[in-house]
Protein backbone atom coordinates (compact mmCIF):
# COMPACT_ATOMS: atom_id res chain seq x y z
CA UNK A 1 0.00 0.00 0.00
CA UNK A 2 1.40 3.42 -0.98
CA UNK A 3 0.48 6.46 1.11
CA UNK A 4 0.25 9.71 -0.91
CA UNK A 5 0.54 13.08 0.87
CA UNK A 6 1.33 16.67 -0.08
CA UNK A 7 1.85 19.67 2.19
CA UNK A 8 -1.63 21.13 1.99
CA UNK A 9 -1.12 23.56 4.83
CA UNK A 10 2.55 24.36 4.39
CA UNK A 11 2.91 24.09 0.63
CA UNK A 12 6.12 22.08 1.12
CA UNK A 13 6.94 19.01 -1.16
CA UNK A 14 6.27 16.63 1.71
CA UNK A 15 5.18 13.75 -0.60
CA UNK A 16 8.54 13.91 -2.39
CA UNK A 17 10.37 13.84 0.93
CA UNK A 18 8.38 10.76 2.05
CA UNK A 19 9.08 8.97 -1.26
CA UNK A 20 12.78 9.71 -0.93
CA UNK A 21 12.98 8.42 2.64
CA UNK A 22 10.94 5.29 1.79
CA UNK A 23 13.08 4.74 -1.29
CA UNK A 24 16.23 4.53 0.82
CA UNK A 25 14.76 1.62 2.76
CA UNK A 26 13.24 0.06 -0.39
CA UNK A 27 16.77 -0.21 -1.76
CA UNK A 28 17.58 -2.67 1.03
CA UNK A 29 14.57 -4.76 0.08
CA UNK A 30 15.54 -4.66 -3.59
CA UNK A 31 18.99 -6.02 -2.69
CA UNK A 32 17.37 -8.94 -0.85
CA UNK A 33 14.96 -9.53 -3.74
CA UNK A 34 17.87 -9.71 -6.16
CA UNK A 35 19.64 -12.19 -3.87
CA UNK A 36 16.46 -14.28 -3.75
CA UNK A 37 16.28 -14.21 -7.55
CA UNK A 38 19.87 -15.48 -7.78
CA UNK A 39 19.09 -18.29 -5.34
CA UNK A 40 16.00 -19.26 -7.33
CA UNK A 41 18.00 -19.32 -10.57
CA UNK A 42 20.56 -21.56 -8.85
CA UNK A 43 17.79 -23.88 -7.69
CA UNK A 44 16.26 -24.03 -11.18
CA UNK A 45 19.65 -24.77 -12.76
CA UNK A 46 20.37 -27.46 -10.16
CA UNK A 47 17.00 -29.17 -10.75
CA UNK A 48 17.57 -29.11 -14.50
CA UNK A 49 21.00 -30.67 -14.03
CA UNK A 50 19.52 -33.32 -11.74
CA UNK A 51 17.12 -34.27 -14.52
CA UNK A 52 20.02 -34.39 -16.97
CA UNK A 53 22.01 -36.73 -14.73
CA UNK A 54 18.90 -38.89 -14.28
CA UNK A 55 18.76 -39.18 -18.07
CA UNK A 56 22.34 -40.48 -18.05
CA UNK A 57 21.37 -43.11 -15.47
CA UNK A 58 18.31 -44.11 -17.50
CA UNK A 59 20.45 -44.54 -20.61
CA UNK A 60 22.82 -46.86 -18.71
CA UNK A 61 19.92 -48.93 -17.42
CA UNK A 62 18.77 -49.62 -20.96
CA UNK A 63 22.00 -51.56 -21.27
CA UNK A 64 22.38 -53.06 -17.77
CA UNK A 65 18.78 -54.31 -17.67
CA UNK A 66 20.00 -56.96 -20.08
CA UNK A 67 21.40 -58.77 -17.05
CA UNK A 68 17.92 -59.54 -15.76
CA UNK A 69 16.05 -61.25 -18.55
CA UNK A 70 15.70 -61.91 -22.28
CA UNK A 71 13.04 -59.24 -22.77
CA UNK A 72 15.61 -56.55 -22.00
CA UNK A 73 18.63 -58.15 -23.63
CA UNK A 74 19.77 -55.92 -26.47
CA UNK A 75 23.13 -57.66 -26.74
CA UNK A 76 22.20 -61.13 -27.81
CA UNK A 77 18.56 -62.01 -28.04
CA UNK A 78 18.28 -65.75 -27.48
CA UNK A 79 15.74 -67.58 -29.60
CA UNK A 80 14.45 -71.12 -29.25
CA UNK A 81 12.53 -73.15 -31.78
CA UNK A 82 11.06 -76.62 -31.81
CA UNK A 83 10.08 -78.95 -34.62
CA UNK A 84 6.67 -79.71 -33.06
CA UNK A 85 4.97 -77.15 -30.83
CA UNK A 86 2.15 -79.58 -30.05
CA UNK A 87 4.65 -81.76 -28.16
CA UNK A 88 6.74 -79.18 -26.30
CA UNK A 89 6.64 -75.49 -25.47
CA UNK A 90 10.06 -73.92 -24.86
CA UNK A 91 11.32 -70.66 -23.38
CA UNK A 92 14.85 -69.39 -22.80
CA UNK A 93 16.61 -66.66 -20.83
CA UNK A 94 19.48 -64.58 -22.17
CA UNK A 95 22.03 -66.85 -20.46
CA UNK A 96 20.92 -69.94 -22.40
CA UNK A 97 23.76 -71.62 -24.26
CA UNK A 98 23.24 -72.16 -28.00
CA UNK A 99 22.34 -75.86 -28.25
CA UNK A 100 20.54 -78.45 -30.32
CA UNK A 101 18.63 -81.21 -28.54
CA UNK A 102 16.52 -84.19 -29.54
CA UNK A 103 13.64 -84.96 -27.17
CA UNK A 104 11.45 -88.05 -26.94
CA UNK A 105 8.52 -87.95 -24.53
CA UNK A 106 7.49 -91.45 -23.39
CA UNK A 107 5.11 -90.39 -20.60
CA UNK A 108 3.76 -87.16 -19.14
CA UNK A 109 3.85 -86.58 -15.42
CA UNK A 110 0.47 -87.01 -13.71
CA UNK A 111 -0.96 -86.27 -10.28
CA UNK A 112 -2.25 -88.87 -7.84
CA UNK A 113 -6.02 -88.94 -7.31
CA UNK A 114 -8.36 -90.47 -4.76
CA UNK A 115 -12.10 -90.57 -5.46
CA UNK A 116 -15.29 -91.20 -3.47
CA UNK A 117 -18.03 -93.54 -4.59
CA UNK A 118 -20.48 -92.12 -7.07
CA UNK A 119 -23.49 -90.75 -5.19
CA UNK A 120 -26.33 -88.36 -6.00
CA UNK A 121 -25.30 -86.34 -2.94
CA UNK A 122 -22.07 -85.42 -4.75
CA UNK A 123 -23.99 -84.15 -7.76
CA UNK A 124 -25.37 -81.20 -5.80
CA UNK A 125 -22.92 -79.20 -3.73
CA UNK A 126 -25.71 -77.70 -1.61
CA UNK A 127 -26.73 -81.07 -0.17
CA UNK A 128 -25.82 -81.99 3.37
CA UNK A 129 -23.53 -84.88 4.27
CA UNK A 130 -26.33 -86.39 6.37
CA UNK A 131 -27.94 -87.50 3.10
CA UNK A 132 -25.13 -90.03 2.74
CA UNK A 133 -26.45 -91.84 5.82
CA UNK A 134 -25.81 -91.66 9.53
CA UNK A 135 -22.76 -89.36 9.33
CA UNK A 136 -21.20 -88.75 12.72
CA UNK A 137 -19.63 -85.47 13.72
CA UNK A 138 -15.87 -85.74 13.99
CA UNK A 139 -12.88 -85.53 11.72
CA UNK A 140 -10.56 -87.36 9.35
CA UNK A 141 -7.12 -86.58 7.96
CA UNK A 142 -5.75 -86.04 4.47
CA UNK A 143 -1.97 -86.38 4.39
CA UNK A 144 -2.00 -85.60 8.11
CA UNK A 145 -4.18 -82.46 7.82
CA UNK A 146 -7.29 -82.63 10.05
CA UNK A 147 -10.63 -82.07 8.28
CA UNK A 148 -13.73 -81.67 10.48
CA UNK A 149 -17.12 -82.97 9.35
CA UNK A 150 -20.69 -82.96 10.67
CA UNK A 151 -24.09 -84.11 9.39
CA UNK A 152 -25.16 -80.52 8.69
CA UNK A 153 -22.04 -79.72 6.63
CA UNK A 154 -22.77 -79.24 2.93
CA UNK A 155 -20.75 -80.82 0.16
CA UNK A 156 -19.60 -77.33 -0.80
CA UNK A 157 -18.51 -76.65 2.78
CA UNK A 158 -16.49 -79.88 2.86
CA UNK A 159 -14.69 -79.08 -0.43
CA UNK A 160 -13.96 -75.58 0.83
CA UNK A 161 -12.49 -76.97 4.09
CA UNK A 162 -10.24 -79.38 2.17
CA UNK A 163 -9.03 -76.77 -0.33
CA UNK A 164 -8.48 -74.26 2.46
CA UNK A 165 -6.00 -76.60 4.17
CA UNK A 166 -2.54 -76.15 2.66
CA UNK A 167 -1.23 -79.07 4.70
CA UNK A 168 -3.61 -81.46 2.95
CA UNK A 169 -1.65 -80.89 -0.30
CA UNK A 170 -4.65 -81.75 -2.45
CA UNK A 171 -7.23 -79.97 -4.56
CA UNK A 172 -10.81 -81.19 -4.11
CA UNK A 173 -13.51 -80.87 -6.77
CA UNK A 174 -16.74 -82.57 -7.94
CA UNK A 175 -16.79 -84.73 -11.06
CA UNK A 176 -19.40 -87.19 -12.30
CA UNK A 177 -21.09 -87.51 -8.89
CA UNK A 178 -17.80 -88.03 -7.07
CA UNK A 179 -15.49 -85.95 -4.90
CA UNK A 180 -12.03 -86.08 -6.42
CA UNK A 181 -8.94 -85.40 -4.30
CA UNK A 182 -6.02 -84.55 -6.58
CA UNK A 183 -2.46 -84.08 -5.36
CA UNK A 184 -1.04 -80.58 -5.77
CA UNK A 185 2.22 -82.16 -6.96
CA UNK A 186 3.07 -84.27 -9.96
CA UNK A 187 4.73 -87.65 -9.60
CA UNK A 188 4.76 -90.30 -6.92
CA UNK A 189 2.91 -88.52 -4.09
CA UNK A 190 0.18 -90.89 -2.82
CA UNK A 191 -2.81 -89.39 -1.03
CA UNK A 192 -3.34 -90.80 2.47
CA UNK A 193 -6.85 -90.51 3.92
CA UNK A 194 -7.36 -91.79 7.48
CA UNK A 195 -10.60 -92.08 9.44
CA UNK A 196 -10.29 -90.78 13.00
CA UNK A 197 -13.52 -90.25 14.97
CA UNK A 198 -16.06 -89.94 12.13
CA UNK A 199 -17.48 -92.46 9.73
CA UNK A 200 -17.57 -90.10 6.71
CA UNK A 201 -14.52 -91.65 5.02
CA UNK A 202 -16.12 -95.10 5.00
CA UNK A 203 -19.56 -93.85 3.89
CA UNK A 204 -17.99 -91.83 1.04
CA UNK A 205 -15.71 -94.69 -0.05
CA UNK A 206 -12.47 -92.80 0.49
CA UNK A 207 -11.07 -95.85 2.31
CA UNK A 208 -11.56 -98.06 -0.76
CA UNK A 209 -8.08 -99.02 -1.96
CA UNK A 210 -9.14 -100.50 -5.28
CA UNK A 211 -7.61 -99.11 -8.47
CA UNK A 212 -10.91 -97.58 -9.60
CA UNK A 213 -10.82 -95.09 -6.72
CA UNK A 214 -7.05 -94.62 -6.45
CA UNK A 215 -4.98 -93.33 -9.35
CA UNK A 216 -1.23 -93.36 -8.91
CA UNK A 217 0.75 -90.22 -9.76
CA UNK A 218 3.42 -90.78 -12.37
CA UNK A 219 6.71 -89.07 -13.14
CA UNK A 220 7.43 -87.76 -16.62
CA UNK A 221 9.65 -90.09 -18.65
CA UNK A 222 11.60 -88.70 -21.56
CA UNK A 223 14.89 -88.96 -23.44
CA UNK A 224 17.22 -86.08 -24.24
CA UNK A 225 19.75 -86.91 -26.92
CA UNK A 226 18.91 -90.56 -26.30
CA UNK A 227 19.53 -90.44 -22.53
CA UNK A 228 16.56 -91.62 -20.41
CA UNK A 229 15.43 -89.24 -17.67
CA UNK A 230 12.52 -88.72 -15.27
CA UNK A 231 11.02 -85.62 -13.64
CA UNK A 232 8.29 -84.92 -11.08
CA UNK A 233 6.80 -82.29 -13.37
CA UNK A 234 5.97 -81.63 -16.99
CA UNK A 235 7.89 -78.38 -16.69
CA UNK A 236 11.57 -79.18 -17.16
CA UNK A 237 14.30 -76.78 -16.10
CA UNK A 238 18.07 -76.86 -16.52
CA UNK A 239 18.46 -79.68 -13.97
CA UNK A 240 16.34 -81.85 -16.26
CA UNK A 241 17.55 -80.66 -19.65
CA UNK A 242 21.20 -79.96 -18.85
CA UNK A 243 20.98 -76.54 -20.55
CA UNK A 244 21.13 -73.42 -18.36
CA UNK A 245 18.35 -70.96 -19.15
CA UNK A 246 16.13 -73.45 -21.01
CA UNK A 247 12.64 -74.35 -19.80
CA UNK A 248 10.61 -77.03 -21.56
CA UNK A 249 6.90 -77.66 -20.98
CA UNK A 250 5.89 -81.17 -22.02
CA UNK A 251 2.47 -81.13 -23.69
CA UNK A 252 2.17 -84.57 -25.24
CA UNK A 253 4.05 -87.80 -25.88
CA UNK A 254 5.98 -88.37 -29.07
CA UNK A 255 5.42 -91.07 -31.62
CA UNK A 256 7.93 -93.95 -31.57
CA UNK A 257 11.19 -93.02 -33.29
CA UNK A 258 9.90 -89.49 -33.93
CA UNK A 259 11.84 -87.22 -31.56
CA UNK A 260 11.29 -83.48 -31.37
CA UNK A 261 14.20 -81.18 -32.16
CA UNK A 262 14.87 -78.16 -29.94
CA UNK A 263 17.21 -75.49 -31.33
CA UNK A 264 18.65 -72.60 -29.24
CA UNK A 265 20.40 -69.83 -31.15
CA UNK A 266 21.51 -66.25 -30.51
CA UNK A 267 20.32 -63.36 -32.64
CA UNK A 268 23.17 -60.86 -32.49
CA UNK A 269 21.92 -57.30 -32.91
CA UNK A 270 24.87 -54.93 -33.15
CA UNK A 271 22.64 -52.08 -34.35
CA UNK A 272 20.47 -52.27 -31.21
CA UNK A 273 23.52 -52.16 -28.96
CA UNK A 274 25.07 -49.31 -30.94
CA UNK A 275 21.81 -47.34 -30.72
CA UNK A 276 21.71 -47.78 -26.94
CA UNK A 277 25.36 -46.75 -26.60
CA UNK A 278 24.71 -43.68 -28.77
CA UNK A 279 21.80 -42.71 -26.51
CA UNK A 280 24.11 -42.99 -23.51
CA UNK A 281 26.83 -40.89 -25.16
CA UNK A 282 24.30 -38.18 -26.03
CA UNK A 283 22.97 -38.05 -22.45
CA UNK A 284 26.48 -38.16 -20.97
CA UNK A 285 27.81 -35.39 -23.21
CA UNK A 286 24.88 -33.15 -22.34
CA UNK A 287 25.44 -33.70 -18.61
CA UNK A 288 29.14 -32.82 -18.88
CA UNK A 289 28.53 -29.77 -21.09
CA UNK A 290 25.65 -28.42 -18.99
CA UNK A 291 27.68 -28.93 -15.79
CA UNK A 292 30.64 -27.06 -17.25
CA UNK A 293 28.39 -24.18 -18.29
CA UNK A 294 26.65 -24.04 -14.91
CA UNK A 295 29.88 -24.14 -12.91
CA UNK A 296 31.99 -21.83 -15.09
CA UNK A 297 33.90 -19.47 -12.84
CA UNK A 298 32.32 -16.05 -12.55
CA UNK A 299 29.46 -16.63 -15.01
CA UNK A 300 27.85 -19.97 -14.16
CA UNK A 301 24.73 -20.12 -12.01
CA UNK A 302 26.46 -22.78 -9.92
CA UNK A 303 29.95 -21.34 -9.99
CA UNK A 304 31.93 -22.56 -6.99
CA UNK A 305 29.84 -25.74 -6.49
CA UNK A 306 32.87 -27.95 -5.83
CA UNK A 307 30.76 -31.04 -5.02
CA UNK A 308 29.05 -30.85 -8.40
CA UNK A 309 32.39 -30.39 -10.16
CA UNK A 310 33.70 -33.43 -8.25
CA UNK A 311 30.77 -35.57 -9.44
CA UNK A 312 31.34 -34.43 -13.01
CA UNK A 313 35.04 -35.26 -12.77
CA UNK A 314 34.32 -38.72 -11.35
CA UNK A 315 32.15 -39.59 -14.35
CA UNK A 316 34.73 -38.14 -16.70
CA UNK A 317 37.49 -40.21 -15.12
CA UNK A 318 35.52 -43.47 -15.42
CA UNK A 319 35.15 -43.01 -19.18
CA UNK A 320 38.93 -43.09 -19.62
CA UNK A 321 39.66 -45.77 -17.00
CA UNK A 322 40.76 -49.33 -17.68
CA UNK A 323 37.57 -51.21 -16.86
CA UNK A 324 38.63 -54.85 -17.26
CA UNK A 325 42.42 -55.22 -16.89
CA UNK A 326 42.20 -58.90 -17.85
CA UNK A 327 39.45 -58.58 -20.42
CA UNK A 328 39.57 -58.94 -24.18
CA UNK A 329 38.49 -55.29 -24.34
CA UNK A 330 39.90 -53.34 -21.42
CA UNK A 331 38.58 -49.80 -21.95
CA UNK A 332 35.96 -47.89 -23.93
CA UNK A 333 38.66 -46.82 -26.36
CA UNK A 334 39.10 -50.47 -27.34
CA UNK A 335 35.58 -50.51 -28.77
CA UNK A 336 35.74 -47.07 -30.40
CA UNK A 337 34.38 -44.80 -27.66
CA UNK A 338 36.84 -41.97 -27.00
CA UNK A 339 37.14 -38.21 -26.51
CA UNK A 340 38.11 -37.74 -30.14
CA UNK A 341 40.45 -39.05 -32.81
CA UNK A 342 44.23 -38.71 -32.42
CA UNK A 343 45.63 -35.50 -33.88
CA UNK A 344 42.64 -33.31 -33.06
CA UNK A 345 43.21 -29.58 -32.93
CA UNK A 346 44.38 -28.40 -29.50
CA UNK A 347 41.24 -26.30 -29.25
CA UNK A 348 38.95 -29.31 -29.78
CA UNK A 349 36.54 -30.20 -26.99
CA UNK A 350 37.96 -33.32 -25.34
CA UNK A 351 35.31 -33.43 -22.62
CA UNK A 352 32.79 -34.97 -25.03
CA UNK A 353 32.63 -38.64 -25.99
CA UNK A 354 32.52 -39.68 -29.63
CA UNK A 355 31.84 -43.08 -31.16
CA UNK A 356 33.83 -44.56 -34.01
CA UNK A 357 30.96 -46.66 -35.38
CA UNK A 358 33.18 -48.70 -37.67
CA UNK A 359 35.52 -49.65 -34.83
CA UNK A 360 32.59 -50.40 -32.50
CA UNK A 361 30.86 -52.69 -34.99
CA UNK A 362 34.16 -54.38 -35.78
CA UNK A 363 34.76 -55.08 -32.07
CA UNK A 364 31.20 -56.29 -31.58
CA UNK A 365 31.28 -58.60 -34.58
CA UNK A 366 34.61 -60.06 -33.47
CA UNK A 367 33.51 -60.73 -29.88
CA UNK A 368 30.03 -59.58 -28.78
CA UNK A 369 30.39 -61.26 -25.40
CA UNK A 370 33.54 -59.27 -24.65
CA UNK A 371 31.81 -55.99 -25.62
CA UNK A 372 28.92 -56.90 -23.38
CA UNK A 373 31.22 -57.71 -20.46
CA UNK A 374 33.11 -54.43 -20.86
CA UNK A 375 29.89 -52.40 -20.88
CA UNK A 376 27.71 -54.22 -18.34
CA UNK A 377 29.83 -56.94 -16.77
CA UNK A 378 28.72 -60.53 -16.37
CA UNK A 379 26.69 -62.46 -13.80
CA UNK A 380 26.64 -65.87 -15.47
CA UNK A 381 29.42 -67.20 -13.24
CA UNK A 382 28.56 -66.64 -9.57
CA UNK A 383 32.18 -67.27 -8.62
CA UNK A 384 33.49 -64.65 -11.01
CA UNK A 385 30.98 -61.79 -11.29
CA UNK A 386 32.43 -58.82 -13.18
CA UNK A 387 31.33 -55.19 -13.08
CA UNK A 388 31.27 -53.27 -16.33
CA UNK A 389 31.54 -49.62 -17.26
CA UNK A 390 27.81 -48.91 -16.91
CA UNK A 391 27.65 -50.32 -13.36
CA UNK A 392 30.61 -48.18 -12.30
CA UNK A 393 28.87 -45.15 -13.71
CA UNK A 394 25.59 -46.11 -12.05
CA UNK A 395 27.30 -46.45 -8.66
CA UNK A 396 28.47 -42.83 -8.87
CA UNK A 397 25.13 -41.62 -10.19
CA UNK A 398 23.20 -43.50 -7.51
CA UNK A 399 25.27 -41.77 -4.83
CA UNK A 400 24.77 -38.33 -6.35
CA UNK A 401 21.04 -38.85 -7.04
CA UNK A 402 20.16 -40.59 -3.76
CA UNK A 403 16.89 -39.09 -2.52
CA UNK A 404 18.04 -39.09 1.08
CA UNK A 405 21.70 -38.14 1.19
CA UNK A 406 22.70 -37.46 -2.43
CA UNK A 407 24.28 -34.18 -3.51
CA UNK A 408 21.36 -33.02 -5.65
CA UNK A 409 18.75 -33.62 -2.97
CA UNK A 410 20.82 -32.11 -0.16
CA UNK A 411 21.81 -29.04 -2.20
CA UNK A 412 18.26 -28.54 -3.43
CA UNK A 413 16.92 -28.64 0.13
CA UNK A 414 19.60 -26.15 1.20
CA UNK A 415 18.70 -23.72 -1.58
CA UNK A 416 14.98 -24.12 -0.89
CA UNK A 417 15.61 -23.28 2.77
CA UNK A 418 17.65 -20.19 1.81
CA UNK A 419 14.95 -19.05 -0.60
CA UNK A 420 12.27 -19.52 2.06
CA UNK A 421 14.31 -17.63 4.67
CA UNK A 422 14.96 -14.82 2.18
CA UNK A 423 11.24 -14.59 1.43
CA UNK A 424 10.56 -14.27 5.17
CA UNK A 425 13.19 -11.52 5.48
CA UNK A 426 11.71 -9.63 2.53
CA UNK A 427 8.18 -9.92 3.90
CA UNK A 428 9.38 -8.67 7.29
CA UNK A 429 11.23 -5.75 5.70
CA UNK A 430 8.16 -4.84 3.65
CA UNK A 431 5.99 -4.84 6.78
CA UNK A 432 8.56 -2.65 8.52
CA UNK A 433 8.68 -0.34 5.52
CA UNK A 434 4.92 0.09 5.56
CA UNK A 435 5.00 0.96 9.25
CA UNK A 436 7.88 3.39 8.65
CA UNK A 437 5.95 5.03 5.81
CA UNK A 438 2.91 5.43 8.02
CA UNK A 439 5.07 6.82 10.83
CA UNK A 440 6.83 9.52 8.80
CA UNK A 441 3.59 10.37 7.01
CA UNK A 442 1.96 11.02 10.37
CA UNK A 443 4.96 13.08 11.47
CA UNK A 444 4.95 15.21 8.35
CA UNK A 445 1.19 15.59 8.61
CA UNK A 446 1.56 16.92 12.14
CA UNK A 447 4.36 19.25 11.02
CA UNK A 448 2.24 20.53 8.16
CA UNK A 449 -0.65 21.17 10.53
CA UNK A 450 1.63 23.06 12.91
CA UNK A 451 3.05 25.17 10.10
CA UNK A 452 -0.44 25.89 8.83
CA UNK A 453 -1.52 26.92 12.31
CA UNK A 454 1.53 29.17 12.71
CA UNK A 455 0.84 30.74 9.34
CA UNK A 456 -2.73 31.40 10.35
CA UNK A 457 -1.64 32.99 13.62
CA UNK A 458 0.96 35.11 11.84
CA UNK A 459 -1.62 36.32 9.35
CA UNK A 460 -4.01 37.17 12.16
CA UNK A 461 -1.26 39.08 14.00
CA UNK A 462 -0.43 41.01 10.82
CA UNK A 463 -4.06 42.00 10.48
CA UNK A 464 -4.27 43.16 14.09
CA UNK A 465 -1.08 45.23 13.85
CA UNK A 466 -2.21 46.73 10.58
CA UNK A 467 -5.44 47.85 12.23
CA UNK A 468 -3.48 50.01 14.64
CA UNK A 469 -1.17 51.41 11.98
CA UNK A 470 1.78 49.07 12.22
CA UNK A 471 2.88 47.58 8.92
CA UNK A 472 4.94 44.35 9.36
CA UNK A 473 6.03 44.37 5.75
CA UNK A 474 7.72 47.80 5.81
Amino acid sequence: MTIQFTGVGSGLPISDWIDALVGLKQDDIDVLTEEQKVLQEKSNTLNTLKSTYNSVKTSTMKLTDSLFGPASDIFSKVQVSTSDESIVECTVTQVATPSKLTLEVDRLATKAQKKTYQNDVFKDSSKKLSELGDVKSGSFTINGAVISVSPDMTVDGLIYAINNSADAKVNAYLENGQIVLESTEYGDHPIEVIETNSNFVHLAGLDDQTEAYNIEGMTAKFKINGEEREANSNKLDSTNTGVVGLTVNLLSVTEPDAPVTIQIARDFSADDVLSAVESFVTAYNKAIKDTDTATEAGTGQLSGETSLIYIRNQLRTITSDTILPNGVYKSLADIGITTGAPGLDVDADTTQLVIDEEKFLEAFTANPTAVKELLIGSNTDTNNVTEGFMQRLQDKLDTALDTQSGYFNARSESLSSQISNMADRIAKKEDQLLLYQEQITNQFTYMDQQIAQMNAQFTQMQQQLSSIGINMGS
